[in-house]
């Protein structure tokens, strides 16, 4: 298992298993600037496409070269992750993300991985456990032990939408639908704190006069940088919105390099004791994505 630094994911594209493209997708012939994507076979693929879904999995894994491209799979349940395991080549890809993933199943899937230390795991929160605060301190502590191959905590926001009979206006970023928001703020309260690192909602809409880079803003907040999408247009604007400013730039290695516990920068007050945890991330984002345009403010 190489090592995968979390801000390294950039924006995770799911690709299923039936896309025509996803051969050329693997191989860096198409989108080559992806820093990641996951292989679906759940919802996006029918089940009459199953087998010959697992088929092409295969051929894919025979010819598979590791590259720069972090690659996982999402399979459609428990026995079909299972079924996969028996793949040849399947440790030449990065890990798997975990359907469902809730206290109906989670002993079921770590069983799994107790001794399997070639694959991070990206288990996706998507069900009625949501709605429940003690289910999801539930999870969080079946999944410390895991801490080191959790990757990432993915958030399910069209099952979870979908659970409320809703649909997301293309209007409206996450941020302004409230049973989503509240979900969202409690994973992030209670994962975050214990060490996980958890992914933004897709954002269902790709076409023109769509709100993704106001929703950025707002993921950007939250500090969460790790956004699933589902289309490749959508990946450079995602990753330019984690390049860092000018300005915090200039914060974060005064609050890194320099020995003065406090000081002011734009009429703003910076404590090294608080503020360091910050600063580190945004050292993280310079490094992988760079700086925007002088003086653009904090």
């Amino acid at each position: 298992m190489r090592k995968i630094d979390y801000f390294e994911l950039g924006a995770t594209l799911y690709v299923p298993i039936m896309h025509k493209n996803l051969e050329s997708i693997i191989q860096r012939k198409k989108y080559p600037y992806l820093k990641s994507i996951v292989i679906c076979l759940e919802d996006s693929t029918a089940l009459s496409d199953m087998d010959e879904g697992m088929r092409r999995l295969s051929r894919i894994l025979e010819e598979f070269c590791i590259s720069d491209l972090k690659v996982f799979i999402r399979p459609r349940n428990i026995e079909n992750l299972q079924d996969i395991l028996k793949l040849k080549n399947i440790d030449r890809v990065d890990g798997f993300a975990l359907p469902k993933f809730d206290t109906t199943n989670i002993e079921q899937y770590l069983a799994i991985f107790i001794e399997e230390n070639r694959f991070y795991i990206m288990p996706i929160l998507e069900t009625k456990d949501l709605f429940s605060s003690a289910k999801l301190h539930d999870i969080l502590k079946e999944l410390q032990p895991f801490r080191e191959k959790v990757l990432v905590i993915r958030v399910g926001g069209e099952d979870i939408l979908s659970l409320l009979h809703t649909l997301r206006d293309c209007h409206k970023t996450l941020y302004e639908i409230m049973p989503l928001y509240l979900i969202l703020s409690s994973i992030i309260n209670i994962f975050r704190p214990n060490g996980f690192y958890i992914s933004s909602t897709v954002y269902a809409c790709y076409g023109e006069g769509n709100r993704l880079e106001e929703e950025l803003l707002g993921d950007k907040e939250h500090q969460l940088f790790n956004k699933t999408c589902i289309h490749p247009r959508q990946v450079p604007i995602i990753e330019r919105s984690y390049q860092v400013t000018h300005d915090e730039l200039v914060i974060a290695q005064r609050l890194l390099e320099e020995e003065e516990a406090i000081f002011s920068y734009n009429s703003r007050m910076y404590e090294k004791a608080t503020h360091s945890n910050w600063a580190k991330t945004i050292m993280k984002r310079y490094k992988i994505y760079g700086e925007t345009d002088r003086g653009s403010g904090v």
